[in-house]
């Protein structure tokens, strides 16, 4: 073969073979891009999200009452199984009030279920994150503060480490500085120690007694089982009303609002339950959020309560009851039912002659989810209208929560362990007017009296 056409085949050869090697190369890094799998259901950033921010983030976030926060997917991923599950069962969002004995404000409620679909389509699917891009903009908790930021904000200055065991009822005294009277709307208490505080009561002290009772006892705060320890000079002025686990911050209507009188101090009973051996230190704080106006009216708060009851052993179903006949017209505003771990079911109406209407029923009772329910419409009530509080306590080995194995009887008491059968009425008199002057007589209001 000539020498030129040996070098030009030689040179077509090693062209031919750089062509199909560059060919292979360009084949394999086409074939090596891996395109993005697109979610065929719904996922956490487009669909998933929007729902816990409307029905699930105001308690599932860092620092509130939730076990864990949904506020973002790392969070929420985890407990997939768990939220299906609970969606599926109607236990979350928690709402305990059985619907068409009332109307009340703010109900949680069963999810629609449009969204338990595409929770359950979520979790079927994978539980997969999605694509940033999606995100909502996030609801900004960073205040601590569900109803923004208060006007007041007490809190006792020096921690308290409450004992290792048994229950404790400590009343921290903190003064307002008030200048002069002042009307409330709104509160929100957060305790400092959620896993061993049981429930607080803020008292309004318009004397000064309690700073005197906190002098005398050793420590921050004193210690005071019932009451607060001191005398409630003004049934008009008694109480703020009071945190248990699950309530929620409520604001008032513009037209109602609780009395702060001048210079007061608010007293925070804390009622401590700790869990384990090493206790934290607490310092349980109040938000106090002040009416824009005068109101109309003052709200006053009526315990419907018995506190004389024991539950014999073994009984599944042992009723309590109380009563009370209001002598004067007035609107009710809220209801708050109370009792501790052998509570299954709480029914409060009220009757007028023949008439009767149910209040408030609660046939699945659970301690860690109580509430303060407003009344979507207050609720007028008649001279000589009569309140009924029907409690039912499970106090067999059935119950779960029975805190005695095996069980034994279980009377009224401040602690964890025994009972309380209680219903507090949020309600206005309807001859009172501030505006024009007219003030009401609440001197008949029954007060909580400390265990004997």
């Amino acid at each position: 073969m000539p020498p030129l056409l040996k070098k030009r085949l030689n040179r077509a050869a090693a062209l031919l073979a750089t062509a199909v090697i560059a060919l292979t190369f360009i084949g394999a890094r086409q074939r090596a891009v891996v395109h993005p799998v697109v979610p065929a259901g719904p996922t956490f950033n487009k669909e998933v999200v929007r729902i816990f921010q409307d029905h699930c983030q105001t308690c599932h976030h860092p620092g509130d009452i939730a076990p864990f926060s949904l506020m973002d997917y790392a969070s929420a991923k985890p407990e997939a199984f768990d939220i299906r599950y609970m969606v599926q069962t109607h236990q979350m969002p928690p709402w305990k009030p059985v619907q068409g004995c009332n109307e009340f404000a703010e109900a949680r409620g069963p999810l629609p279920q449009s969204d338990i679909d595409t929770l359950v389509k979520w979790v079927n699917g994978g539980a997969p994150e999605g694509d940033p891009k999606d995100l909502p903009t996030p609801i900004d908790f960073s205040s601590g503060w569900t109803l923004g930021q208060p006007d007041l904000v007490l809190s006792n200055p020096d921690p308290y480490t409450p004992p290792a065991s048994g229950d404790m009822y400590r009343c921290f005294t903190l003064p307002t500085n008030l200048p002069a009277d002042t009307y409330v709307s709104a509160i929100d208490i957060h305790p400092g120690d959620r896993a061993s505080v049981h429930h607080v009561i803020a008292y309004i002290d318009t004397t000064g007694e309690s700073a005197t009772l906190d002098a005398n006892d050793p420590g921050p705060g004193y210690t005071s089982f019932g009451g607060p320890g001191f005398t409630i000079e003004n049934p008009s002025a008694a109480s703020l009303g009071g945190w248990a686990p699950g309530m929620r911050a409520m604001s008032l209507p513009s037209d109602v609002a609780f009395l702060l009188p001048a210079n007061s101090r608010v007293v925070l009973q804390v009622h401590y339950h700790p869990h384990d051996s090493s206790p934290k230190p607490d310092q349980t704080s109040i938000g106090i959020y002040f009416a824009k106006q005068k109101p109309k009216q003052l709200l006053r708060i009526l315990p419907l309560i018995n506190d004389t009851f024991t539950i014999p052993p073994n009984d599944p179903a042992y009723p309590v009851t109380a009563s009370f006949t209001t002598p004067v017209a007035a609107h009710l505003w809220l209801i708050a039912p109370h009792m501790h771990l052998l509570g299954r079911k709480m029914n409060v109406d009220m009757s007028f002659g023949s008439e009767k209407s149910c209040l408030i029923n609660i046939d699945d009772w659970d301690f860690n989810w109580q509430g303060v329910y407003r009344f979507v419409n207050p609720v007028p009530v008649y001279p000589f209208t009569t309140f009924k509080m029907t409690a039912t306590f499970d106090n067999s080995e059935n119950n779960l929560r029975n805190p005695n194995y095996p069980p034994k009887p279980v009377s009224w008491g401040e602690s964890t362990t025994d009972e309380m059968a209680i219903a507090f009425i949020g309600f206005t008199i309807d001859g009172e007017n501030l505006a024009t002057g007219q003030t009401a007589d609440a001197s008949w209001i029954p007060r909580i009296r400390s265990p004997k």
